[in-house]
């Protein structure tokens, strides 16, 4: 009764206001989702609104307009309405448990016409009005989604989305919070640029309520600025997207993004206005503060400019942060362009245990930081280094104008990280081991693209304090380049262009210490890319093939792979690593594996490894022992074979039992496949005494959804039999009956 009053009282209001909208739904008005928001490969093109896990929730029509489109699948926004309005706008609602007694007719028809649980349909303008307020449907939680909600999106004439919240939507909801930065990068952009000593994207945390960074940045070269931020509102717990942010350098207008309006033919330019390298090594969703080529995307201001560069003596740079409802955070910092020392240094062990650094290019140390930590590359406890004696604590004292003293009392850790002030400039951060332990060095070569430039980098399992060479053989000849360290557990070599990357040859890390030695070698095939030319190349001896398309990448690029060392026994045969990992693929590459003689090619997956387990993608696979899949990313790839069958987990009607007709409603099936997944497409057959169902899937519910079932049954015995594939070619077949009585 409270929810009618109310609708009452809302439609009267806006009658009188016939350019408002209603909102579309009466399950809430809390948003999980805004507009702009990334999403994989694309941008979340809508608003979220909140059905508390239920489904069942009146959907109402914004305004006035008719029904132009109806859409039933698997996956993507399930069942979903499209409104073409008066004002020429049109409204969608996605994820739908069901939709009107009137649409839910026609959509029906369509099905059994077509033989298809899955349509898309346009109708004719006239053939299903609606009126502002009118129920369309109900919520419910229908094709890919990780939840039940209503996705809702409103377009203009020409389809394009638009913010919901931009239109007289907005503001029915209190948000007093003002958007909140995580962290803040700064990108070099070229080989010639430095961030604070080392070409090495630089980030700081921020606090919560911080506005001034503290430390100014040194800076060599040109680079740009990107910032992990996220919005909150009153009362939720989400993270949302912001709305807009704008940089200033010295005051002058820099780069600004508006999350207003946009097209879907730029979806795919996500990761050129997002920074996709640092997205890919996991460390956040960062907002790119400076335009880069191939980017036409409506959000982003065309007075923007690129990279920074040419700026002498201290700089200020202003990032502005609003949210759809203008809450603002303003974040201020420095940075200066000056050179940093890369000190060079010698640690030598004294008899009652403690340890001397001598540095040999340093003037005179006038103060220090530091802190203390184990040499594993984990995430791991990190203690402050103490000036002074301390019985519980590393403490470090200066010696002489270039030498300190180390007394380490905690045995645990024994990687300190310093930071001098000099007489006359400051050093880089750098590690040194206080051990006197040489272990057997483990790790993995790991390539780093940057757009034009290529890193190669060597990932050690533990800290070894030494600084070793990358090794490569360049038009017959023998190179030796030092690698810099400014990780603890990360040695990474200079920045090359791609036409010197492609020259190298017989790459590899060596150490060199006294007499004794290691080098690791890896066999990386490379093949130059570029983005309005088509080609292929076999990798592997054949075993690996990689084929791209026209424009798969925005600028030239390289694909590459490369062997890894893994005991991983799951993927049947050795891991390798498909490259680039760190720029955006405009189209995806197709990755073919031969399995040579392998007689399960059939359950075979060509797989990703992420967070720590291997994740099967679409596979493809043909008679010639080959399978094949899709790559829209750098990743560790391996093949599993998987020969689990599908669960069917319950069923209803239960075999054998016995109903009335009255009290049989309904014809509910759970299946569930952790790996691969339920064949959804074409892989589940039921049939109800001996005619065939149409039937789809729920994702989120694991449940089967058939058609009109209960014009399957009859007064007796009723069978069934069900067969259902999951996407590894398993097959699980289940028959039963039951009794219907009067």
């Amino acid at each position: 009764m409270i929810k009618r009053f109310f609708y009452i009282t809302l439609t009267t209001f806006l009658i009188s206001n016939p350019d408002e909208y209603i909102w579309p739904t009466d399950a809430s008005k809390t948003l999980t989702a805004f507009f702009g928001e990334m999403r994989p490969h694309r941008y979340h093109v809508g608003i979220d609104v909140r059905t508390y896990g239920e489904n069942g929730k009146e959907i109402y029509a914004i305004t006035d307009g008719y029904i132009y489109r109806v859409k039933v699948s698997n996956d993507g926004y399930g069942n979903v309405i499209y409104i073409k309005h008066n004002d020429g706008n049109i409204s969608l609602y996605a994820h739908l448990s069901k939709f009107n007694k009137k649409i839910q007719k026609v959509v029906e028809q369509l099905q059994f016409k077509r033989n298809s649980y899955s349509i898309d349909h346009l109708l004719e303008p006239g053939l299903i009005n609606v009126s502002k307020g009118d129920i369309i449907g109900y919520t419910g939680d229908t094709g890919g989604l990780s939840g039940p909600h209503l996705h809702f999106e409103i377009r203009d004439e020409i389809n394009r989305p638009i913010n919901p919240l931009n239109t007289s939507l907005g503001g029915q909801f209190n948000d007093t919070k003002k958007p909140q930065p995580i962290s803040i990068a700064f990108i070099p952009q070229s080989n010639e640029s430095k961030i604070n000593g080392f070409n090495l994207t630089e980030e700081y945390l921020i606090n919560q309520d911080q506005t001034i960074i503290d430390d100014t940045l040194k800076v060599e070269g040109e680079f740009g600025i990107a910032i992990n931020v996220v919005d909150k509102v009153d009362g939720q717990p989400f993270s949302y997207g912001i709305y807009s942010i704008d940089l200033f350098i010295n005051d002058e207008y820099h780069y600004g993004v508006k999350f207003d309006r946009t097209s879907f033919n730029q979806s795919n330019q996500i990761y050129l206005e997002r920074n996709y390298e640092l997205l890919s090594l996991n460390h956040g969703e960062y907002y790119q503060l400076y335009k880069t080529d191939f980017q036409n995307n409506s959000f982003i201001n065309k007075n923007s400019k690129g990279s920074i560069k040419n700026l002498e003596g201290i700089n200020e740079f202003k990032i502005i942060i609003k949210d759809i409802n203008q809450n603002e955070t303003e974040l201020i910092g420095n940075f200066i362009y000056e050179d940093l020392i890369h000190p060079e240094f010698e640690a030598y062990s004294l008899v009652d245990g403690g340890w001397i650094i001598n540095y040999s290019n340093i003037n005179t140390i006038i103060d220090f930081e530091c802190s203390i930590s184990n040499s594993k590359n984990i995430e791991s406890e990190t203690i402050e280094c103490l000036k002074s004696y301390s019985e519980s604590s590393p403490y470090v004292n200066i010696v002489n104008d270039t030498s300190l003293i180390v007394r380490n009392t905690n045995k645990t850790y024994n990687t300190i990280k310093l930071k001098l002030k000099t007489l006359n400039n400051e050093t880089v951060e750098h590690f040194v081991l206080l051990s006197n332990d040489l272990k057997d060095i483990k790790g993995d070569i790991f390539i780093n693209h940057n757009y034009q430039n290529i890193g190669i980098n060597y990932i050690e399992d533990d800290f070894s304090g030494l600084t070793p060479n990358l090794v490569f053989r360049k038009d017959g000849d023998l190179h030796k380049k030092p690698l810099s360290r400014k990780n603890k557990n990360i040695v990474s070599s200079e920045l090359f262009n791609i036409d010197e990357f492609l020259t190298m040859d017989e790459i590899s890390i060596e150490y060199e210490v006294d007499n004794y030695n290691v080098s690791k070698k890896t066999d990386i095939e490379k093949m130059a890319v570029f983005p309005n030319i088509f080609a292929d190349k076999n990798f592997k001896n054949g075993q690996i093939s990689i084929a791209h398309q026209k424009e798969t990448f925005f600028d030239n690029a390289i694909i590459y792979t490369y062997s890894l060392n893994s005991t991983d026994q799951k993927s049947i045969i050795q891991p390798f690593y498909i490259g680039p990992n760190a720029i955006p693929f405009n189209k995806p590459i197709q990755v073919s594996v031969n399995l040579f003689n392998n007689d399960d090619i059939i359950h075979s997956n060509i797989c990703i490894y992420k967070n720590n387990k291997w994740i099967p993608l679409a596979t493809n696979r043909d008679n010639t022992k080959t399978i094949s899949a899709e790559f829209k990313g750098g990743n560790k790839v391996g093949v599993v074979i998987d020969k689990t069958k599908p669960n069917i987990e319950a069923i209803v009607p239960r075999n054998k039992a016995t109903y009335k007709l009255n009290n049989i409603d309904d014809f509910e099936i759970f299946l569930r496949d952790d790996f691969s997944g339920i064949n959804y497409k074409d892989g589940i057959i039921l049939k109800i005494n001996g005619k065939e169902v149409l039937v789809g899937y729920n994702t989120y519910q694991k449940k089967l959804i058939p058609l009109s079932v209960q014009d399957y049954f009859k007064i007796g015995k009723n069978t069934y039999e069900l067969s259902v594939w999951d996407n590894s070619n398993n097959k699980r077949d289940l028959k039963g009956y039951f009794f219907i009585k009067e």
